[in-house]
C-alpha cells in the first residue's frame, strides 16, 4: 500500500480500499473489523466538517472573505502579498488546503493580469525619455516631480483603468498594448504612458504572489483539528492506542488550537517576512514608501481592480449570513464542549459519550433545512398568493458533486492499516527496531523525528505520510517510555511543511500549474521556511505543549504495558523529560 500510496498507481481513495481485500484474505482481520473502521468517530467529524465547507464555496463566502481583506491592503507588495496570505491562512483552517488555494489563485490571476495590462498616462508635458528606467520601478524623476508640485501639474496623471471583466473562474479579457497607448487625457491631447510595474517587478510579484497562496494554505491547515487530513488520522491513531488502556488522549479541538494555533500564527508570520526579504529585498523593506503620483495612481488601480472583483458578488445575500452565523455557532460550540479551564456543556450527558462529531454532524444537518433565501413566512404574506417555495443551504446533489469522498477512503484505510500493523505486531517491531536512539535526549528525538517528517512529505501527500508513520511513531515513544503525544504532535505538523515541490500536496500543484513559478523557484523559497517550520514546531512541543498536555509524566498504564513486554532495550528515564521543559 505504501508503494501504491507513493507512487499513485492508483487514486489515493481506491489503493485505500485494499485493506478490505487484502487483510481477511491473509487473516490478519475479519472484514467486519476492517470496515469498522472507515466510519469511525474521526471520519464522522471530518464528514460534518467538509459539508459545512461546501456550503462555504456554495455561498461563495470564502471569496466575500478574500477579496474584503484585499481591499485593506492596496498596492504595496508586501502588504499585497500579506492581503492574499491572510484569507487563505484563515479561510484553510475551515476548509480544504486545496480548496482554499483553488479559490485564490483565480483572484491572484486576475489582481497580476490587470496590473500587467494597465499603464499610467504621462501628460503631453513630460518627455517620456525623461521617466526612468522601467527596470528602476517606473518612478518619475524628482526633477519632473519637482516641477509639477509647482505647477500643479501632477493632478494630470492619471489612472488608465483597463479593468476586464474577470470571471469567477479566473478568465479575463486581455487588452492590447496599442490600446492601451492610444488613450488621450480628458483634453484629448496625447500622453505617454509607462507600465505600472517593471517587467522585473512584476515577475517578483507573479512568484511572490503565486507561492504566497500555497504556504498560507498549507500552514492554515495546522491551525484547527479539522484543518487537514493528518491531524484527523493522528487524533484517530492517538484515541485508539490510549483507549486501549482505558486513557483519555486529552486531544481534542480546543487544546489542539490550544497547542497548533500559536505555532501556525508564527508559521504565516515568518513567511510573511521571509517571502518579503526573498522576493523584494531587504533594502526595500523598512523603506518608508515614496509619497509620488506614480504610487497614489498604483495604490488606486490595485483598490480599483480588487473593487471591482467585490462588487461583482453584490450586497451580502441571506445565504451568506447564515453560514456565517453556523459557522460561529459551530466554532463556539467545539469550543465550549471541553474548555481548558471549567466544565462544558459536555458534562451534561455521561461521560465520552458526545464528541466534537456531534457538533458537527448538526451543523452540516441544518445548512440541509435552512434557506438560502429569505422565506414568505405565512404570517407576512398580506397578499393572500400561495407562499413561494425556497432553496435550501445545501441540497444532496451539490453535495454529492462538490464532496472530497476520497478523503474520507484515505482516512479509513489508514486506521485500517495502522489497526492491522498493532494486532500483527509490526508496530511493535519497529518501535523495538527504533529503539536504539534511546541515547538520545527526548527533544534531540523530536527534533530528528520532526526534520525527517518534514522532508517525507515533500515526496508524497501528508496523509500518506501521516499514516505510515504516525503508529510506528506511537510505539516508539511507548518503547522509550515517552509520552506518545510528545512525538505525535510535532511529526503531525511537520506533515504540513510541504513547501519545496509541486508533488507534495495539490496547494502546491496549483499555483505550479500557473506557469509563474519553477521548481527551483519553489526549493529556494521553501527550504528555508521547511527550516523555520521544523524549529518553530519544536519550541512549542517543549514549552506550552510540554506544559497544557502534562508530556513531561507517561501515564503509568504505559508503564505497566512497557514491563510487561519485558524488553531489554534500556528506556529513556522519565526524569530526562522533565530537564526538557525549559528548552
Amino acid at each position: 500500500m505504501a508503494v501504491y500510496w507513493i507512487t499513485e498507481v492508483l487514486p489515493l481513495g481506491v489503493t485505500a480500499l485494499l485493506p478490505v481485500i487484502i487483510f481477511p484474505m491473509q487473516g490478519l482481520l475479519p472484514a467486519s473489523e476492517v470496515c469498522m473502521h472507515f466510519v469511525k468517530d474521526i471520519v464522522m467529524f471530518n464528514i460534518g466538517c467538509l459539508t459545512f465547507a461546501v456550503a462555504v464555496e456554495t455561498s461563495n463566502l470564502h471569496r466575500r472573505v478574500a477579496l474584503r481583506t484585499l481591499m485593506l491592503m492596496g498596492s504595496n507588495p508586501r502588504l499585497l502579498l500579506l492581503g492574499f496570505m491572510l484569507p487563505t491562512w484563515f479561510i484553510s483552517m475551515w476548509i480544504s488546503n486545496t480548496s482554499a488555494a483553488a479559490m485564490m489563485i483565480p483572484i491572484v490571476t486576475a489582481v497580476l493580469s490587470e496590473i500587467r495590462e494597465t499603464r499610467i498616462k504621462i501628460p503631453h508635458t513630460w518627455n517620456v525619455g525623461d521617466v526612468e528606467g522601467t527596470e528602476n520601478g517606473g518612478q518619475f524623476p524628482m526633477s519632473n516631480r519637482t516641477k509639477l508640485e509647482k505647477t500643479g501639474d501632477a493632478s494630470q496623471a492619471h489612472v488608465s483603468t483597463l479593468l476586464s471583466e474577470t470571471h469567477v473562474n479566473g478568465k479575463s479579457t486581455s487588452h492590447s498594448k496599442e490600446n492601451a497607448d492610444s488613450l488621450l487625457d480628458d483634453d484629448g491631447c496625447e500622453a505617454g504612458t509607462i507600465p505600472v510595474a517593471s517587467p522585473s517587478e512584476y515577475r517578483r510579484m507573479c512568484k511572490a504572489m503565486s507561492l504566497c497562496v500555497a504556504f498560507a494554505a498549507n500552514v492554515g491547515g495546522i491551525g484547527t483539528l479539522s484543518g487537514t487530513g493528518p491531524n484527523l488520522i493522528m487524533l484517530g491513531i492517538a484515541q485508539g492506542v490510549f483507549h486501549e488502556y482505558g486513557l483519555d488522549s486529552g486531544v481534542n479541538f480546543t487544546s489542539w488550537m490550544v497547542f497548533a494555533l500559536p505555532v501556525s500564527i508564527l508559521c504565516i508570520t515568518l513567511a510573511w517576512v521571509w517571502m518579503s526579504l526573498y522576493f523584494f529585498w531587504p533594502k526595500n523593506i523598512f523603506r518608508r514608501r515614496k509619497d509620488t503620483q506614480h504610487e497614489k495612481d498604483k495604490d488606486t488601480l490595485v483598490r480599483q481592480i480588487i473593487r471591482r472583483q467585490y462588487e461583482k458578488l453584490g450586497p451580502v445575500s441571506f445565504a451568506e449570513k447564515v453560514v456565517i452565523g453556523h459557522f460561529f455557532v459551530m466554532v463556539i460550540l467545539w469550543l465550549s464542549r471541553r474548555p481548558p479551564a471549567g466544565t462544558g456543556w459536555g458534562s451534561l450527558f455521561k461521560p465520552k459519550y458526545v464528541s466534537d462529531s456531534a457538533t458537527s454532524l448538526l451543523i452540516a444537518m441544518s445548512l440541509f433545512l435552512f434557506p438560502a433565501e429569505m422565506p414568505d413566512f405565512p404570517f407576512l404574506n398580506t397578499g393572500g398568493g400561495r407562499p413561494r417555495s425556497v432553496r435550501a443551504i445545501l441540497d444532496w446533489q451539490t453535495v454529492q458533486k462538490s464532496y472530497p469522498w476520497g478523503v474520507l477512503l484515505l482516512m479509513g484505510g489508514g486506521f485500517s492499516l495502522a489497526h492491522v500493523c498493532e494486532v500483527s505486531g509490526l508496530s511493535l517491531w519497529f518501535g523495538q527496531r527504533l529503539a536504539t536512539f534511546n541515547y538520545l535526549e527526548p527533544w534531540q528525538l523530536t527534533l530528528v523525528v520532526s526534520t525527517i517528517v518534514a522532508l517525507a512529505t515533500e515526496l508524497t501527500s501528508n496523509a500518506v505520510t501521516a499514516t505510515l508513520l504516525l503508529p510506528i511513531l506511537t510505539q516508539l515513544a511507548i518503547e522509550l517510555s515517552i509520552h506518545p503525544l510528545y512525538l505525535l504532535l510535532p511529526a503531525t505538523i511537520a506533515t504540513s511543511y510541504a513547501f519545496m515541490l509541486p508533488v507534495s500536496n495539490p496547494p502546491n500543484a496549483i499555483v505550479f500549474a500557473t506557469n509563474h513559478l519553477t521548481v527551483t523557484d519553489m526549493i529556494k523559497s521553501g527550504w528555508v521556511l521547511n527550516m523555520l517550520g521544523v524549529l518553530v514546531v519544536n519550541l512549542a512541543i517543549n514549552t506550552w505543549g510540554m506544559a497544557y498536555f502534562q508530556l513531561q509524566t507517561l501515564p503509568p498504564e504505559f508503564h505497566a504495558y512497557h514491563l510487561s513486554l519485558n524488553t531489554t532495550a534500556p528506556p529513556i528515564l522519565v526524569g530526562n523529560m522533565t530537564s526538557t521543559v525549559g528548552l
